[in-house]
């Protein structure tokens, strides 16, 4: 009683639409789990997506979850998760995420998950990485152990808004170092949102340098 008291004071919001959640609702309402743009896990990664890496890097295997589009209530999550503290909503995300690329046999070759590193500095400022929270739920969909300290950024770079790919990758290329033995494995390495894909490039460089059997990559969210 007193806690539906308190959601009518203090109601619970979407975090894609902001309109009040039902009680048996958690993070997103349900109109929204039905209705965000998600790509189909039926067919291959799509073509658009494989665009972003064909020619430039050997990877196994590419794949998201939600299709970017900017003021969209994609947007809103991915705003939530990197920059309003969302960690829950984040790991909540990855794992429904992991759940169903696991029923559609996605990255079932897969040996470990790797998230993006945030600079020491960044890391202060946020106090969490958004990329842990996704890896960490996308993980316990996949049932694949996470090692969130395997990659490191250590150089601190710019904002990277604005910069076409070439220019990202070569701000990005030497920022990363593996922290962990990869030798032989298959890892998936996963961040937040794929826009050009040169974060994902630049670690995926450092990743099978040190040995790595294969790189593989996924995203929450990434723009068309």
């Amino acid at each position: 009683m007193f806690n539906a008291f308190l959601q009518l004071l203090y109601p619970k919001l979407c975090f894609a639409c902001e309109d009040p959640l039902f009680e048996s609702e958690e993070f997103i309402c349900t109109y929204c789990r039905i209705s965000l743009a998600r790509v189909d896990y039926v067919q291959n990664s799509p073509w658009w997506l494989r665009a972003k890496f064909d020619g430039l890097f050997a990877y196994g295997e590419v794949q998201t979850f939600f299709i970017f589009a900017s003021g969209g209530r994609v947007q809103h999550l991915m705003h939530a998760i990197k920059y309003k503290g969302a960690e829950d909503l984040g790991e909540f995300l990855g794992r429904w995420a992991g759940q169903s690329l696991k029923k559609s046999h996605f990255f079932k070759e897969v040996d470990c998950i790797i998230p993006i590193p945030l600079h020491a500095k960044r890391l202060q400022e946020r106090t969490y990485n958004q990329a842990e929270c996704i890896g960490n739920g996308l993980a316990k969909g996949l049932e694949l152990p996470i090692l969130p300290l395997g990659l490191a950024k250590f150089a601190q770079t710019d904002s990277l808004i604005g910069q076409d790919r070439t220019r990202r990758f070569e701000i990005l290329k030497d920022s990363f170092e593996v922290l962990t033995d990869v030798k032989d494995k298959h890892i998936l390495i996963v961040d937040d949102t794929l826009t050009t894909g040169a974060t994902l490039l630049a670690a995926a460089e450092k990743i099978k340098a040190a040995g790595a059997k294969e790189v593989s990559f996924f995203t929450l969210a990434a723009l068309k």
